[in-house]
Formats: structure tokens, C-alpha cells, sequence
């Protein structure tokens, strides 16, 4: 029998979340906390949706601030397509910045703006760009947010679902792809354009925490 879902509001943290970083220290593996999984939870992670579809482990709806998971508790946080459904991703951002421990990671992939996947679900708020996650710490604009990340990779994703196409497509998209991975801002500026729009960003994201040692040294000084 699959175990009764964990439901929470803002003023409760659930049990099962305890019981599973309990269990996930006890055994030296790795948390991975998948935020918004929907039906299609990462494997072996802990699944948290505002829907009980199956693979959802805590039902929470993530609007709603603070998460019940306490800070510096997961190794990785993923956000697959959930970023564009949020008019503003600030806020999700700052809690997975919170829940993520120092040098944590964050796989996040969401449409480009310039795809077809970004413009076509009714429920999709934003797209973005592969310089919008510099502005949490790394440009002179971060200073909307207190959430640090230092953005480890990004990739430009022509096709985000090759395997449903037939091999001269695949074929096509491979050599657009090839160009992609080797002139970014070329294929992001012009190309693009060209071939129709880039259907995904891939982003991994590492979260910049100063230590509470380094934070009382700076404040004595």
C-alpha cells in the first residue's frame, strides 16, 4: 500500500519531511528535494506538488512562503518546468536558496523565451534568457533579491524532446544543437531566429552562503 501523502500549511512542518532527511543522513546519501514534480518526480528524490498526483511525497502549493523544509537541507534542488508558471520567481528562488545547503545544487530547465514551449500552456507567466540567473548575485542588478547563486552551467536546448521526432529532424537538430553548445550568444542573439526558437534552457545553479564564522568576523571588524 502506498504511504498517505504528507499534506502542510505555512504553520506546520510534516513529519514525513523529518522522517526523510532523518533517513537520507542516516544512510550518507544525498537530499534532493523536487519542487512542483508533478506526475514525473526525479528518481529518488522527495517530490513536493500542490497536487496529490503519484510520486508526490509532500502536497504543498508553492505560492505559498515559507516551505516546510528547514533551511540548509538539501544537497539538490530541482525545478523542471516550474520557474515559467510564476509571474514572479523571485520568491521561489529565495526559499530554494533557503532549503539549499552552502554549494548546494539547483537543476532547473524551463523554456527560452524564444521557443515555441515558452508562449504555448495557457498557465505560463515569464520565460527567460540565458543571463537571467546572473542577477542573484553575479551582475550590478542583484540587489532585488538576498538569494545568492553562483550559475555553474547553462545550456541552450534546441529540441527539448528529440526523441519524438524522425531522424531527419534529429539529424538537423543535432547540428544546430553542435553550433548552440560551442557559440551561445550567437545562437541566442541570431540563430534562434533562424531555426525556429530554442526550446529549453538547462540551468545549474550552486547557492553562495557566507558561513556564520566568516559572517561575526565580518561584523567585529
Amino acid at each position: 500500500m502506498r504511504p498517505a501523502l504528507a499534506h502542510s500549511t505555512m504553520a506546520e512542518t510534516p513529519v514525513g519531511v523529518a522522517a526523510h532527511l532523518r533517513e537520507r543522513r542516516r544512510e550518507g546519501r544525498p537530499v534532493v528535494i523536487d519542487l512542483g514534480c508533478g506526475a514525473h518526480k526525479t528518481p529518488d528524490a522527495f517530490g513536493v506538488d500542490a497536487a496529490p498526483l503519484p510520486g508526490v511525497d509532500l502536497v504543498h502549493d508553492l505560492r505559498s512562503l515559507p516551505y516546510p523544509l528547514p533551511g540548509d537541507c538539501a544537497d539538490q534542488v530541482v525545478l523542471h518546468h516550474v520557474l515559467e508558471h510564476f509571474a514572479d520567481p523571485l520568491p521561489v528562488l529565495e526559499e530554494v536558496w533557503r532549503i539549499a545547503r552552502p554549494g548546494g545544487r539547483v537543476l532547473i530547465r524551463t523554456p527560452h523565451y524564444s521557443g515555441v514551449y515558452a508562449w504555448k500552456d495557457p498557465t505560463h507567466r515569464r520565460a527567460f534568457t540565458s543571463e537571467s540567473f546572473h542577477y542573484f548575485g553575479e551582475n550590478g542588478y542583484s540587489y532585488y533579491t538576498h538569494a545568492r547563486f553562483r550559475v555553474a552551467s547553462v545550456r541552450l536546448k534546441y529540441f527539448m524532446e528529440e526523441h519524438l521526432w524522425p531522424w531527419p529532424h534529429r539529424a538537423w537538430a543535432r547540428a544546430v544543437q553542435w553550433v548552440l553548445d560551442r557559440h551561445p550568444t550567437f545562437g541566442e542573439r541570431f540563430l534562434c531566429f533562424l531555426v525556429g526558437g530554442i526550446d529549453e534552457l538547462q540551468v545549474t545553479l550552486e547557492a553562495v552562503k557566507t558561513p556564520p564564522g566568516e559572517i561575526k568576523a565580518t561584523e567585529a571588524s
